[in-house]
């Protein structure tokens, strides 16, 4: 049976961390922007892994509408400068408020992707289209 990673532990780098990485939809898929090109590269994703799966645990009085806990690990790669690195998703942790007034992020100005501005902590979408 394949293992996540081959089996060794995994979190992601500095690289992505402190708001660095980024990512945008085109229709109503969701694409990790390379951190390290300056061109928007979308990052692969090369393999996931179900960390958690279970019963509402996490803040159940504050998620009333949550049906179960969950956290997905991606693992993340460029084939422009070759990043290879891990980012989870989760429904457990923050449930609102605002990132910036509480964490440091470290990232360049926001970017466009075909004239849709890419939507980061505390900030509104800025779409053309809509």
């Amino acid at each position: 049976m394949r293992k996540f990673n081959k089996g060794k532990p995994f979190h992601g780098s500095a690289d992505i961390e402190g708001g660095k990485l980024t990512g945008s939809t085109d229709t109503d898929y969701f694409y990790f922007i390379c951190p390290k090109c300056a061109d928007s590269e979308i990052l692969q994703i090369l393999d996931y892994k179900i960390v958690a799966n279970r019963p509402i645990e996490y803040a159940p009085d504050h998620r009333t509408r949550a049906k179960k806990d969950f956290t997905l690990a991606f693992e993340l790669y460029c084939g422009k400068c070759r990043l290879r690195d891990f980012v989870k998703v989760s429904n457990t942790g923050w449930q609102g408020g605002s990132l910036n007034s509480t964490i440091p992020i470290d990232r360049p100005p926001a970017i466009a992707i075909d004239g849709r501005a890419m939507c980061r902590a505390s900030e509104r979408i800025n779409d053309p289209q809509s």
